[in-house]
């Protein structure tokens, strides 16, 4: 038997916690709290609420899996999805799942009471019929034998990683526009990097034979997973070390503040966990290269990954150089993590009617008008050109493994990496 007035709140976030549960008293129900999604499910078993509020943004287990899990213990009891970082799809796929409504934060009180009516309304009809879905379970494991057992180009070898623990952030997509949320999950050894939406079947691997399109980002796809503009994200793990990772994003990675300083802090404020296999270094021994016009990317033999890059715009930004030697995660987040995207006023409304640039804010990337940034100081002087390369060493990771060579380039941008990932592998 039900509780007929006990409400559970599924929320990893206090405040949110807090103001539900205010809202809820007021009507007369009696809230409990859990902060993932194990706990949710535990609490269902003991308690038998009459309604759950479930966040599709927790850690480890994420809201749409627990949703799942939920309908397999009771069928019947009305779930209501919150949050205040998903997509018309994500509500869409919830509702698909058997919740019976889904509400946005910032809550709202008016909302909030009508959800209450409509879902004790619903769990007392039982002739509720939820359909058949299929599983969940998401499959990771499609890029094995292309990254932990493959034999060209072997290096030496280097432990593999993951993150120590579960973690969420949150922002908006810069092209897209979009607010989302970010859960990281750590993976076993030899599993790779992959990437999926929340509640998709099947996780799209960080691979260059994934890529669909890489105008102004970096996008991978497979049949059941689309995410784009990863090239932030890619670049610190690269640097970090981190081998083996799910992440869950709404079909685009956040922005952040248009750098890849907050992915860095938030791995070490997680931790990064070492595993007991290896994975063996990406080194080149032979010269590779791309070319188109006078864009040109080369990558050739050296002893550490070494990017040396030429940007050349009209002023202000003019000619820029600079050589980063990937010694380390510190010299990485000292001298290239917290460099930003940029763009150019003269573009701004072109991109945009492309359906580009709808998420650019003044606190996420640098804004270059014909006198120079409009919206912020560089962080230095040099900060376009060290973004191209933070851009880079997330593009290069997607052969999985850590490059070790020099890399010359000029002008270039995220279809030139691909196309190099690409030689690489035809040469394998």
């Amino acid at each position: 038997m039900n509780n007929n007035n006990l409400a559970l709140i599924v929320d990893d976030e206090k405040s949110i916690c807090e103001t539900l549960s205010h809202v809820l008293e007021d009507l007369g129900m009696i809230c409990c709290h859990a902060s993932n999604g194990n706990q949710a499910l535990e609490i269902i078993k003991e308690k038998s609420p009459a309604l759950v509020f479930l966040d599709i943004w927790l850690p480890g287990m994420d809201g749409m899996e627990t949703l799942e899990k939920i309908r397999s213990l009771d069928s019947l009891l009305p779930v209501v999805m919150i949050s205040g970082h998903a997509t018309i799809s994500t509500a869409v796929k919830a509702t698909q799942l058997g919740a019976i409504d889904f509400i946005e934060k910032p809550l709202d009180l008016l909302v909030i009471q009508q959800v209450v009516n409509k879902a004790l309304t619903s769990k007392s009809n039982s002739s509720v019929h939820l359909p058949e879905i299929e599983s969940l379970s998401l499959q990771t494991c499609q890029i094995t034998s292309d990254v932990f057992k493959n034999d060209f180009f072997v290096g030496k070898e280097r432990v593999q990683k993951t993150l120590a623990g579960s973690s969420i952030l949150y922002g908006v997509g810069v092209h897209s526009g979009r607010k989302s949320g970010l859960i990281l999950e750590p993976l076993p050894e030899n599993s790779g990097i992959h990437f999926a939406g929340p509640g998709s079947k099947q996780a799209v691997p960080a691979h260059v034979n994934y890529v669909s399109t890489t105008g102004y980002a970096t996008t991978i796809k497979n049949a059941d997973s689309q995410v784009s503009t990863i090239e932030h994200l890619m670049s610190a793990l690269h640097a970090a070390g981190i081998t083996n990772l799910l992440i869950k994003c709404n079909e685009e990675v956040p922005v952040m503040d248009g750098s890849a300083i907050e992915f860095c802090k938030m791995f070490q404020e997680v931790g990064i966990k070492e595993q007991s296999a290896s994975i063996a270094e990406l080194m080149v021994t032979q010269t590779i290269e791309v070319r188109k016009g006078d864009a040109f990317i080369r990558l050739e033999p050296a002893e550490e990954l070494i990017i040396d890059y030429t940007l050349n715009y009209q002023q202000p930004i003019g000619e820029q150089h600079y050589i980063f030697k990937m010694d380390n995660f510190e010299s990485y987040q000292r001298e290239i993590a917290s460099c930003r995207t940029f763009g150019f006023v003269k573009d701004i409304d072109y991109l945009q009617k492309q359906g580009l640039a709808q998420g650019g804010r003044f606190n996420n990337f640098v804004l270059i008008g014909e006198d120079g940034v409009i919206n912020s100081e560089l962080r230095f002087p040099d900060e376009p050109v060290r973004h191209k390369i933070l851009d880079m060493i997330g593009d290069i990771y997607l052969l999985g493994r850590p490059i070790v060579g020099k890399i010359t380039a000029n002008m270039t941008g995220h279809s030139h990496n691909s196309e190099l990932l690409r030689k690489i592998l035809e040469l394998s």
